[in-house]
């Protein structure tokens, strides 16, 4: 093989590689909420419902204000089911709006209550 054929081959193979992990992360803001979309992502359309329950998931523990609270989450079809109990109808919402910020997630059924203190 001649030297301008490797050369092509090399650049190829290159673009390819950088295209498979340009797919990789995604930072968007999400139109609905307004909240960067910084959770686990999978590819889009291949998300299982598993994947998106254990992003949403992931997500919501990661919000200070929500890590003391425990959240059972059911998704089918990429529509969330959020059951638990909050302190707050703030964080009740910001839940809800994370949810949402999460790939995968196309409807939310937030099923939150909010403690009477």
């Amino acid at each position: 093989m001649n030297t301008s054929v490797k050369s092509v081959i090399a650049l190829g193979l290159i673009c390819v590689l950088a295209a498979g992990l340009a797919g990789c992360e995604k930072n968007v803001i999400n139109e609905k909420t307004g909240v960067p979309e910084n959770n686990v992502v999978v590819k889009e359309g291949l998300a299982d419902d598993a994947n998106v329950s254990s992003a949403v998931m992931a997500a919501l523990q990661r919000e200070e204000q929500l890590k003391p609270f425990n959240f059972h989450i059911e998704t089918r079809k990429g529509d969330v089911t959020l059951v638990g109990e909050v302190n707050t109808a703030e964080q009740r919402m910001l839940a809800e709006q994370i949810t949402l910020a999460t790939a995968g997630a196309h409807t939310v059924q937030n099923k939150i209550s909010v403690k009477n203190n």
